[in-house]
């Protein structure tokens, strides 16, 4: 399994050489600060202790109950550019100056510009990610966090017979979807803009205090709260 000790030697030189990255767990690199998109460099294990599997990372920090330090979130696979090395494998010695010269050429210049909530969108929208494809009442908070208040409320239409009667009290899963649903439907349901920016920002210091990544946050308004239509 990728042990901690090589994943060093790709972060540590990255480190060293950008001052807007910290490795925080084992097997992630963050740039900060970190803002309603945490954006990361995961060098994760396989089940061939030989191979490791590098993405690139971005997770909503405001959707409750994540877990920033171990959620994925939407990934990007990093490949090999080499023509004759398919594979991240430990035993080619060409490997990690591989991985950090990927990672600095394509990896950082790619998640340092989805700058923005609404740069991270135009990714996550247009894609046919299986990740894309799920959970509405995550896609609901996205679309009020960017301030898009009536396809936000299409979509919590949609939910209504599903999620407003406790059909289902001892499913976790059904509870914490119907949570979510519950705190924004009716201000939503209003354009209650103040509320809704104010329930957000709680689910994300919820999310993130108390955590290793707390140093490194920022909170930022979101785009909801500069928008006045």
């Amino acid at each position: 399994m990728t042990s901690a000790k090589q994943i060093k030697h790709i972060f540590k030189p990255l480190i060293n050489r950008h001052a807007d990255l910290t490795q925080i767990g084992s097997h992630w690199l963050y740039i900060s600060p970190i803002r309603h998109i945490a954006l990361r460099i995961l060098i994760d294990r396989t089940s061939d202790k030989n191979l490791c599997k590098p993405q690139l990372t971005m997770l909503n920090t405001f959707i409750p109950d994540v877990q920033p330090q171990t959620s994925i979130g939407y990934s990007i696979q990093l490949d090999r550019p080499s023509l004759s090395h398919q594979h991240w494998y430990w035993s080619d010695p060409e490997m990690i100056a591989d991985l950090v010269s990927s990672i600095e050429t394509e990896g950082l210049p790619r998640l340092r510009a989805i700058d923005s909530l609404e740069a991270f969108w135009t990714i996550y929208d247009g894609s046919d990610h299986i990740f894309a494809q799920q959970w509405p009442e995550d896609r609901m908070i996205c679309l009020i966090a960017l301030g898009d208040i009536d396809a936000a409320r299409a979509i919590c239409e949609t939910l209504e017979p599903e999620l407003r009667g406790d059909s289902f009290p001892n499913d976790i899963w059904v509870q914490n979807r119907r949570r979510k649903f519950l705190a924004v439907a009716e201000p939503l349901r209003v354009g209650d803009r103040v509320t809704l920016a104010t329930i957000l920002h709680g689910w994300e210091a919820d999310n993130i205090r108390g955590t290793k990544l707390e140093p490194y946050w920022e909170p930022t308004p979101f785009p909801l709260e500069r928008s006045s239509t």
